[in-house]
Order: structure tokens, then sequence, then C-alpha cells
């Protein structure tokens, strides 16, 4: 079965496609046209096809946890089923070593500094094998990528995720002592309030980019007033920022496309309203922060985080070089996890915070890695979205943002089985070695005139 390949990089919008087989080329020529149009041409967005469907169940049941709606395990297959595609993927492609060492080479460094880390981890075995499903995690995202292609992503991500949240709503209703907190805070179908905010603060970004793009829009428009009711329903102040800034981005493109005087009046309106920002600031002072916690339901502590940095910032500078290996904090008697859940009264498996995260498990060496990573992803992020700048094109700027805020109050990246990790993979484009040739040709035609 051939899949159309995404070559967004190569034209505006959602311009070409060739034949694709996980076999490696097969020479089979381009099987659609797409001429560069504007962003309500919806006819010029690839069809998703069956090949769509086990990604989309992926992203429905993936982040659930079986035991919360009675199918023990659930996750744990679904995610057993990824891994699999991606060995497959890995032995079939014949071109995937030159992708991952090619575009991917520095996301690679995650998943083998994890394995290596196994060499002076406390629990070498499960640091090497967590490692393993992290490397799993990213091929499958590439191959998602190569598959697929970013426009058929983003709708697949929303399907997903849109099921996932009419279920939720359902199950919310028929079974509210299942799915509501103590506080009234609405988990869903998932284990806590923090996974459904975040789900649904990254579909609020995927049905505005569809809706934008002119894709069905009004079933985006339902799918991004659910993704809004339940983000507000949960109560979760760090999904409800990172929908904000995540949206962020999207504003200020949508004004540069309306041409130069809306730009120009939306750049006026901002500087106005930072101008009364820090008039605020100047007149509350130091009661600003507190005055804002207390608007988003936060403490001091942000929740008890403050106090979990702390535990992982005395266990750093135990072993500031190297780390202690891969998640091997929370699975040792040697450390401090056991006091940690003593304290915070939860078993939790993470700080809270990606940097903290990475020193713990690698020391110095991994807060180096992960922030180079981080960065060079956005930095080419910008630049493929500054050669086709549809609003297509555009989420994957707007899923950098939000990671911004997720990465200082959340992990959702270096994480084995995670879909947020899953599609940080896949946000760059797959260059083979037919489009860097194309590439090369198209610059020195641009040269010569």
């Amino acid at each position: 079965m051939a899949f159309p390949r995404d070559l967004a990089t190569l034209e505006t919008g959602h311009a070409a496609g060739v034949a694709w087989s996980p076999f490696g080329p097969s020479g089979g020529g381009p099987r659609w046209n797409g001429a560069a149009r504007d962003e309500g041409a919806t006819d010029a967005m690839p069809k998703l096809g069956v090949a769509a469907i086990p990604w989309i169940a992926l992203f429905v049941f993936a982040p659930v946890i079986g035991e919360q709606i009675k199918l023990p395990g659930l996750e744990r297959l679904i995610w057993a089923c990824a891994d699999l595609a991606a060995l497959v993927f890995l032995v079939l492609r014949r071109d995937l070593a030159a992708t991952l060492f090619g575009s991917r080479l520095l996301l690679l460094t995650w998943p083998l500094l994890a394995i290596v880390s196994a060499l002076w981890s406390l629990t070498p075995g499960l640091s090497a094998y967590y490692g393993l499903q992290l490397l799993a995690t990213i091929v499958a995202g590439i191959a998602m990528r190569t598959t697929m292609g970013l426009s058929r992503i983003i709708r697949i991500v929303f399907l997903g995720l849109l099921f996932a949240q009419i279920l939720s709503a359902i199950l919310t209703v028929a079974a509210p002592s299942l799915t509501r907190g103590m506080n009234g805070d609405w988990a869903g179908i998932y284990s806590h309030k923090n996974v459904l905010g975040s789900m649904a603060s990254l579909q609020i970004l995927c049905a505005a980019c569809l809706f934008l793009q002119g894709w069905n829009r009004l079933l985006t428009a339902v799918g991004f007033g659910l993704a809004l009711a339940l983000l507000v329903a949960t109560h979760s102040a760090t999904a409800l920022v990172a929908a904000m800034v995540g949206l962020a981005p999207l504003a200020a493109i949508f004004a540069w496309r309306q041409g130069k005087h809306v730009t120009g009046f939306c750049l006026g309106l901002v500087i106005a309203l930072a101008g009364i920002g820090i008039v605020v600031l100047a007149a509350r002072g130091a009661d600003i922060s507190a005055s804002l916690l207390s608007d988003l339901g936060k403490d001091r502590t942000l929740t008890g985080r403050t106090i979990l940095w702390q535990f992982g910032l005395d266990q750093f500078w135990r072993e500031p070089l190297i780390g202690v290996g891969y998640r091997a904090y929370w699975d040792s008697p040697l450390t401090t996890a056991a006091y940690l859940h003593f304290v915070t009264k939860q078993k939790l498996w993470f700080f809270h915070n990606n940097f903290i995260d990475a020193v713990v498990a690698f020391g110095i060496v991994g807060l180096i890695v992960f922030t180079v990573t981080f960065l060079d992803m956005g930095r080419r992020v910008i630049a493929h979205f500054a050669r086709s700048s549809g609003y297509v094109e555009a989420w994957p700027i707007l899923f950098m943002s939000q990671l911004c805020v997720l990465i200082c109050l959340e992990c959702p990246l270096f994480i084995n089985h995670g879909l947020h990790q899953l599609l940080f993979a896949a946000l760059l484009p797959v260059m083979g070695s037919g489009d860097v040739a194309g590439r090369m040709i198209h610059g020195r035609a641009a040269f010569r005139a």
C-alpha cells in the first residue's frame, strides 16, 4: 500500500505528494497535484484513508488508564502495538537511518543517552528498557510523519481527541463519582484532571488551525467548543495557560496574513496593552504575582510543585555530572523518592518540570542535551513555516509554544510512551535524498535568477 508523502518543505501550502512505500522509494510519481491555494481550499488537503484509523485509536486510548474505564492494561496494549509498528517501520524502511542520523540526529541523542545511562544507573535494567521504549516512541513519531504527512497528523489528533472528549463527557454524566475530583474537577476517561486539560488544550490548537484552514468548519468549531468547555471544567490552570500561550502565535499569524494595515493595528494594540500592563505592575508591585496565582487557583507552591522541585534539585547536587540514570530516581530504593511520596501523599513519577527531570537523570549533560534539542527544534519549525506559511504549517509553532509552558510545569518530553513526545518527533518533515536534490536544484535556480 502506498501513501502520499509530505513534501510541504518544497512548495507552499499542501502542494505535493508522491507515492510512498514502506519498503522504500517506489518511483511511483505524483499522486495528486496541489498548486498553491488560499487557506480555504480544503481540496488541497489529502484524504485520511483507512491507514489513519490505527493512529486515531492511539490518540483516543493511549493516555487512558485502562482501570479507569474497566479495561485493565488497555494503554499498555496500545503502546505495545505502537512499539511494534515502530519496529516494523525500522526494519522495512531502508532509508530510515538517513532520516534518524540526518534530520533527527539531535533528537536521537535522547534515547541513546537514556540507554547508555544504564552503565551508571541505579536501576540499569529499567533504564535500558525505558530507553528502548523512548526510542520506539520517537521512531513511531517519524513513521507517523512519513506515512501521514503534517495535514493528516493534525486531523488524526483532532479526530482522536474529539472521540476521547465525547467519551469523557458521557462518562462524567453517567458516572460522576469516577470522573470528578473532590473539588468537582473533571478528569473524564483519564486518570487526572491535568491529563484531560492537557489533551483539551492540544485539541484547541488543532481545531483552531483546521478551522482557519477551512477543513470541515462546523466539526472543528464543535470540537473547539467542546475542548474549551472541558478545559474549563478541569480547573487546570496549567492547561489553561498552555492553551493561551499556544494560541498566541496563531493570532499574530492571522493578523500578518490579513495585510499590513491589520498587522499595524494589532501591533499598536499590543504595544498599548503592554504599556497598561507596565503601569499595573508598577502600581501593584509584589502583590501582582500572588494575585495572579490566586486568580489561577494556585498557591505560592504552585500546588506543591516547588516542593517537588526542591527534592529534584537536592538529588541533582548529589550527582551533578551524569545523574542517577534514566527514570532511576523513581524506581531505586537508594533515592529520596519514597520520602517524596510520603510528603506529597501522591505516587508521582516525575518532577513536574522537564529540566529538573533531565538533570536528575543525566546531570548537567542531560540539561544541555535537552535544552539544545528543544531550541533547535523550535528554530527548524519556524524555518519550515517560513517556507510554507499555511495555517496547518503554523500548528507546529503553536505546539512548541504550548510545550514551553508544559515543560516548565509538567513533563511532556524526554519520556517513553508519551503522546507529546510522539508528536514532538513528528514535527519535522522527512527529507530523503530526492528531497535534498530537489532543494539544491531550486536553490541554484534562485541564485541564477
